[in-house]
Formats: structure tokens, sequence, C-alpha cells
């Protein structure tokens, strides 16, 4: 019976030991740790950076990440010694022990700078990169991958190969969702070189990106419009020394060449870049109509020839967290020349049977100079911008026409000469009101000047049924 109570008064000892231990434990507040991650060299704030908590064995007790502004607010932090890492890609890990105690519940880190860390490879790996395509509320975005620029050499090509978008293999001419009163842009900024030519003229290895805008706002001065292909050029923003080379080759009936590299240097205030492509390529078209109506048929063969390339120099300035100024000019150099023979044939009535030998030259250049302006205010997205671009093309065409068999036209050559300008000064105000809202006001200036001048040796009929020069 002395045995029995020793262990009933046992029992009864460990249990209000074990009860007053889980009160001591409940009653305890969890810490809180606070903080915010900069960028060291720029000084400006990290988003999602990884914020680990171990103890003191290295097994992970909780986590998270920095937001938009680079802060991080983390509770429920364990009483006794943690140790806490900021880890992000590409960046220097730094560590700190803490500890959590009822006199010590919150740890603010303030302002802790990380830096990128240089990593030597001991080889290269080459990874196909596959294009994607995001979705926005007013545009579709296609970032462009290996697999899209391979598929020829200029923008011409690629936007063959995108949804709703098609391109007229002789004319040129593009169409969005079937309708052909498109604009075409590149990085957001108007050009004067007509669209059919600048596809043409952009190699596909300088396209970033392509933005498919099918509800464009008011700032486009969308009137009109089945929407704005905007083309996204290739621009680094890395730290430090940077570069990247491409090439493509392209080979059916004739070879298709295209190059491209950009490069850039930024520290903490400034960002210089600039970048040169290039396409070189050739192409043959055949085919034939046949009219059984008089049992004739038409024969025809273009063969061209084109050089294209593309510069583009900028430098890009910021003088804090808020204000950035930009500039950058560029230039697009364009040959080619276009040979062609069609044959018109009647195999019942031989005599009847004509040809037409056509030679073209096409030289054209498009100067772009270009300033920017914005000031960007506390709350994400919220900014006003001032751009004031200038843009100037020249174009000297001259064909020749050449006509044998039965046909009653003689030989002609035709000279045109074209010069426009284009100044277009814009003062936008963007203000984020909710994720569903955004306020956008602007003023756009836009002036044009253009100048063509067409010149021929050739002779023309008049309501009169009368030749004249044309």
């Amino acid at each position: 019976m002395k045995h029995l109570i020793t262990c009933c008064v046992l029992l009864l000892f460990s249990a209000s030991q074990a009860q007053t231990s889980v009160a001591k434990h409940t009653n305890y507040k969890s810490g809180i740790i606070t903080g915010t991650i900069l960028d060291g060299t720029l000084n400006a704030p990290l988003p999602y950076v990884n914020i680990v908590v171990r103890d003191l064995k290295g097994a992970i007790i909780t986590g998270g990440i920095t937001k938009e502004d680079g802060t991080f607010y983390m509770t429920d932090i364990p009483e006794g010694q943690s140790h806490v890492s900021i880890e992000y890609l590409g960046y220097k890990t730094v560590s700190r022990d803490i500890t959590i105690d009822k006199n010590n519940t919150k740890i603010d880190f303030g302002e802790v700078k990380i830096f990128e860390q240089a990593t030597g490879l001991d080889e290269v790996e080459i990874t196909a990169e596959i294009s994607t395509i995001q979705q926005k509320v007013d545009r579709k975005i296609i970032t462009i991958g290996k697999d899209l620029t391979t598929s020829g050499p200029t923008a011409s090509d690629i936007m063959n190969n995108l949804p709703s978008v098609s391109v007229d293999q002789q004319t040129g001419d593009i169409s969005l969702r079937g309708n052909q009163n498109v604009r075409v842009m590149v990085d957001g900024k108007l050009s004067n070189i007509p669209a059919a030519q600048l596809l043409k003229q952009i190699p596909s290895t300088s396209i970033k990106s392509v933005e498919l805008i099918t509800n464009p706002s008011a700032k486009y001065n969308p009137e009109g419009m089945s929407g704005i292909i905007n083309i996204i050029l290739h621009k680094n923003i890395k730290i430090g020394f940077n570069g990247n080379i491409n090439l493509g080759l392209a080979y059916q009936e004739n070879a298709k060449f295209n190059s491209g590299i950009d490069m850039n240097y930024r520290n903490g205030k400034f960002n210089l870049y600039g970048n040169y492509g290039n396409n070189i390529n050739k192409n043959l078209n055949q085919g034939y109509i046949f009219r059984p109506e008089d049992n004739s048929e038409q024969l025809f063969e273009f063969l061209s020839n084109s050089k294209n390339h593309v510069f583009k120099v900028g430098l890009d300035f910021y003088l804090n967290d808020n204000h950035t100024i930009s500039v950058f000019t560029s230039r697009n150099n364009s040959e080619s020349d276009t040979n062609s023979i069609t044959n018109i044939l009647y195999y019942d009535s031989p005599a009847f049977n004509q040809s037409q030998l056509f030679f073209n030259d096409n030289t054209n250049e498009s100067k772009q100079y270009n300033f920017d302006y914005k000031l960007d205010f506390a709350k994400e997205g919220h900014n006003i911008e001032l751009e004031i671009d200038r843009s100037h093309f020249t174009q000297d065409e001259a064909a020749d026409f050449n006509f044998i068999g039965a046909s009653q036209t003689t030989d002609y050559l035709d000279f045109v000469d074209t010069e426009r300008g284009l100044t277009t000064i814009n003062l936008d105000y963007i203000n984020p009101l909710s994720d569903d809202t955004k306020l956008e006001l602007g003023v756009q200036a836009l002036l044009s000047t253009s100048d063509i001048n067409y010149n021929s040796t050739g002779f023309s009929a008049n309501p009169n049924q009368d030749m004249t020069p044309r």
C-alpha cells in the first residue's frame, strides 16, 4: 500500500511539471525579424530575395521572400538562437546569428546590401531557347527563342510564325487578325520606313520579343487600326561589361545569313549599350498561271538580293532611384536589287507571245534620334515620362522595264526619290489606381514632312488615247 501511494505521488508530480512547462511555452510571445535588402552596387531594392531561418544544426525552421520594395517581415521566429541566411541567385550569401528571448522579441536588420558574385565557368553548356507567349490585358507578348530566329533571317520571317499575324510573301504587307490596317513600331517608337520594308530590314537575331497589341489605348492614336505590332530589340542592362553574339544560316533554294551582336557596360549610374545586326539573303520565286479559255500560260520568275544593316547606340543615366534620362540613336541601311522575267505564251497563236524583263535597284537609309526623361513616384507603376523623337528616311529607287515580242509597250525607266521626316513629342502620365484600374493621361505633338520625286522615260495613254510622257 505504501508503494502504491508513493507511485501516485510521483505521477502527480510529473503531471504538474508537464502542465507548468506547457503553460510557460503558451505564454511566450514568438519573435519577429524585419529588414530591407538592397543591391550593393546599384543601391536599389531587390525583390524576391530568399530569407531562410535555420536552427544551430542547420535544419530549416521557416523562410520567406522580400517584396517588390525589397522589404521583408517574418513572424513566429522561435525562442533561442537561430541562423538567418539572405540568399539570392548570382549574389553572395549574407548570414547573421540572432537570439530571441523575452527581452528581445523583434529584430530589425535595417538595410542589408548584397553584392553580385563573379563565378568562373569550367565549361560552356548550350541549351535550346523556346519561344514563350504571355497574355496581358491589352496585349500578347511573344518572347523570341531560337526556334523562331532560325525560321528565317528577317523580322518578316518571324512574323509569319506568330499567331494571328501573316505576311504576304510577294508584297511583304503584314496583317493582324486578317486586317492590313496595322501599325508596326520598334521599341515603342514609330518609324518612317514602310512596314513591309522595315520587316525585311530587321535581322531576326536582333529581336528580343514581339508585342501584339490588339486593344491599344488612346496614347497610340488607334482610330481605324486593327492593332499594333511592337518589335522589342535586345538591350543588355547587366552590371559590368557584357555581350552576346548570334549567328544564323538558313538554306533552301538559296542561302540566307543573319547575325547580331549586342554589348553594354553598366555601373551604378550609367548604362552604355549598343547593338548591330545584319541579314544577307537571296530569294527566288517562281510560278505560272494557265488560262484554258485561250490556251495561254504566263510564266514568271523573280530573283532578289538584299543586304540590311541595323545599328543602335544608347546611354541611360540614373540620376537616382526615381529619375532616369535616356538617349539613343539608330540607323538602318538597306540595299536590294530584283531581276525578273515574265513570259506570256499563246499556244494556239505563237505570234502573240511576249516577254517582260524587269530590273530594280533600291537603296534606303533611316536615322533616328531619341531623348527620354522618366520620373518614377513612390508607388510602383506611377510615373510621368517626356519623350522627344526625331527620325529621317531617304530612299532612291530605279527600275528598268524591257519588253520583247508582241508587246505594244516601249522600254522605259522609272526613278523615285523619297524623303520623309517625323518629329514626335510625347508627355505621358500613368497612375495605377488599383489592380484592375489604371489612369493614363497624355499629350502628343506630331510634325511630319514628306517629299517624293518621280521621273519616268515612259509614255502612257491619256483619256483621248494619246501617248504622253508619264
